[in-house]
């Protein structure tokens, strides 16, 4: 936290912090995953997520003292310190650290920290989902490219209303009635052998998962990915569904809007990405070991 490795006990924002007050900050979320044969743990694209981290820091007018490296070095050194041999995920957050009733960005001071966080937040393989009522921000409101700490209440708001109506995730629409995503994760949609995704322009977040499926269809299974703006209807056309990210990874959508989609089960093409993907981030696919940072 701020240049200092401490027990998390101690590591505290107070209670008229600006962070705290308005949710002036950007998280990040980092998955490391442990290879009992390799006896080693991987952390998947980490540069990346940094990379993204800073971006978002720098639309949001945070200056942080740190380069992509330096906070993958920091990153790895905390896991190393703790003594990490398992599954983890980590989330770097940076905030403005003021203790101030006006919600200014500018001119402020900066704080940053980086936690430890078991990774069994996400257990279902299969979800049902309904089309939220609450609208996905938009570019000229809350940035939806970025991970704000303020831009999670429009997710948590459509979490909330599916679970609260016996689902178990939402989908988004944007306010021209397109599909975006999931509460906290990208879409596809399989249809015909084929991917479908929505675009960055129909308020999704770009993710790294969602980067990484696209990749790996085209490479592995010979799959194209369509890019492009999706009528809601087209959930209900779907052979296959699922959602993207990196705590979720890769989760089949069996249902939604009370609606079957396909067999109600998961796919044959979901299936096959979700063993690749997992191939991918234990480390036994040496093609793809450019996405990993080994810790030990």
């Amino acid at each position: 936290m701020n240049g200092e490795f401490i027990p998390a006990g101690t590591a505290v924002v107070g209670v008229k912090n600006k962070a705290l007050n308005y949710g002036l900050g950007v998280i990040e979320g980092i998955r490391g995953y442990w290879n009992d044969e390799h006896e080693q743990l991987y952390l998947f694209r980490l540069a990346d997520h940094y990379s993204r981290f800073l971006d978002a820091c720098r639309t949001l007018y945070i200056s942080l003292p740190y380069s992509v490296g330096d906070l993958c070095e920091i990153t790895v050194d905390l896991v190393k310190l703790n003594n990490i041999k398992g599954n983890i995920y980590i989330r770097p957050v940076a905030y403005i650290d003021e203790d101030s009733l006006r919600p200014s960005l500018v001119n402020g001071n900066y704080g940053i920290f980086i936690a430890l966080v078991e990774p069994g937040i996400y257990s279902l393989n299969e979800l049902s989902t309904l089309t939220s009522s609450w609208l996905r921000i938009s570019s000229n409101t809350i940035p939806p490219f970025i991970k704000s700490i303020s831009g999670y209440l429009n997710s948590a708001l459509a979490y909330s209303e599916a679970v609260l109506a016996g689902a178990e995730d939402a989908i988004f629409l944007t306010r021209d009635g397109n599909i975006s995503e999931g509460s906290t994760s990208n879409l596809f949609i399989v249809n015909n052998n084929r991917l479908f995704t929505p675009p960055a322009s129909d308020d999704i977040f770009p993710g790294l998962t969602r980067d990484t499926v696209i990749t790996i269809a085209k490479k592995e299974l010979g799959m194209e990915t369509d890019i492009g703006s999706l009528p809601k209807s087209a959930l209900y056309a779907a052979d296959e569904l699922f959602f993207t990210g990196t705590a979720i990874q890769l989760v089949s959508v069996v249902k939604t809007d009370h609606r079957t989609v396909g067999t109600g089960t998961t796919g044959p093409v979901t299936a096959r990405l979700q063993q690749l993907y997992s191939q991918i981030v234990l480390g036994e696919t040496s093609a793809y070991r450019r996405y990993l940072t080994p810790v030990w």
